[in-house]
């Protein structure tokens, strides 16, 4: 058997040192030092919390899954409202058809360059600015922007007065 080792010997007798000038303390010594204990104990427990939380925010910053609930938080919020403006009047679309056309439009917005005759297709399928609230609803915010925006991002200034010029038709401002 190797024995005690150098640092193991001097914690032990540093401990024992400890026990022995402990004894010779009187009870509101006592009282003081296992407050402090108690209070020394509680403290490296919060900062060791702490710690632990923001290596999970760090995690989750890193792994993208932190980005991925801000966006639906966002998304939730806005189709939110979207409901509440669809109590306001009736689509002549059916939640499928929706979904379909909101479909259609990321397809023609997700690969390089945006098809532009097909997003204007879709936009001209519309019949009122209830069409439009369930197709924005439906499309969702699959890359971080509403239909509204993807389609500033998506058309330049004389692809965007044409759009307008598509949704004015059935009083949707964009």
């Amino acid at each position: 058997m190797l024995g005690i080792l150098p640092q193991a010997q001097i914690a032990k007798v540093a401990a024992e040192k400890g026990a022995e000038k402990y004894k010779s303390l009187d009870k509101n010594q006592k009282m003081a030092v296992n407050i402090g204990g108690i209070a020394l104990g509680i403290g490296v427990l919060f900062i060791g919390y702490k710690v632990m939380s923001n290596m999970n925010g760090m995690f989750d910053t890193l792994t993208g899954k932190k980005a991925e609930e801000e966006r639906k938080a966002a998304e939730d919020k806005v189709k939110s409202q979207f409901d509440k403006d669809l109590n306001k009047g009736v689509p002549t679309l059916s939640e499928v058809q929706a979904k379909g056309i909101a479909q259609s439009l990321l397809d023609a917005f997700e690969y390089p360059g945006t098809y532009d005759e097909q997003a204007k297709s879709n936009l001209r399928a519309l019949k009122n600015q209830f069409d439009w609230i369930l197709v924005s609803k439906q499309y969702g915010m699959p890359r971080g922007r509403t239909l509204r925006a993807e389609l500033y991002n998506e058309f330049g200034n004389s692809g965007m007065k044409e759009v307008r010029g598509i949704l004015s038709k059935i009083n949707v401002m964009v």
